[in-house]
């Protein structure tokens, strides 16, 4: 009886991911306690077909899931991250990256160049925390901080200059004046 359901089971994770109906694929999984090693041959399928059809994020994430190879993690999760820079989503790429422990220079270039489209389009605090979340250099995070600080400031609001100061470890007299402002203001 077990066996029965057990095929039966298998049977429709394999229709699922035919039909590119993943969740439910994956629900059919769970629901059923599916072997990985049983599921290989229809999610090595839909991950072939992803490739082909150009939907490289959806590959990668099928192959991290159902524990396909390294290589095949890597080779869809590369195209798909290729894809982000050239639209130029370079956070979302940098993002990618990470999680699927590409190479450390691919996550610090493609966060270099989102701090530097943040920077060219006056979003200083967003550069900040680009560069604290991706820990580039303390002189990049340091130059969006302070710059986010002064438009801030200038802007009149004291308190969110003073907790970027104090976020950003900002020079004392940063932080005092900051402080100053806003207490004024109350």
């Amino acid at each position: 009886m077990a066996e029965n359901t057990l095929s039966e089971g298998v049977r429709l994770f394999e229709e699922k991911m035919a039909r590119d109906l993943y969740k439910e694929a994956a629900k059919i999984r769970e629901d059923c306690s599916l072997p990985l090693d049983m599921l290989q041959e229809a999610v090595t399928r839909a991950y072939k077909k992803n490739m082909i059809q150009g939907e490289y994020s959806v590959a990668a994430a099928l192959a991290k899931l159902y524990d396909l190879s390294e290589n095949m993690i890597t080779d869809a999760a590369i195209r798909s991250f290729q894809r982000k820079v050239d639209g130029e989503h370079y956070k979302a790429a940098a993002e990618y990256a990470k999680e699927f422990n590409l190479p450390p220079e691919m996550v610090r270039d493609a966060a270099t160049q989102a701090f530097n489209k943040s920077m060219s389009f006056g979003l200083h605090k967003n550069a900040a925390e680009i560069a604290d979340q991706f820990d580039l250099p303390e002189s990049m995070k340091k130059e969006a901080a302070e710059m986010a600080y002064s438009k801030h400031m200038e802007s009149g609001l004291y308190n969110k200059a003073l907790k970027i100061a104090l976020k950003y470890k900002l020079p004392e007299e940063l932080v005092h004046e900051a402080e100053a402002k806003a207490k004024g203001r109350k």
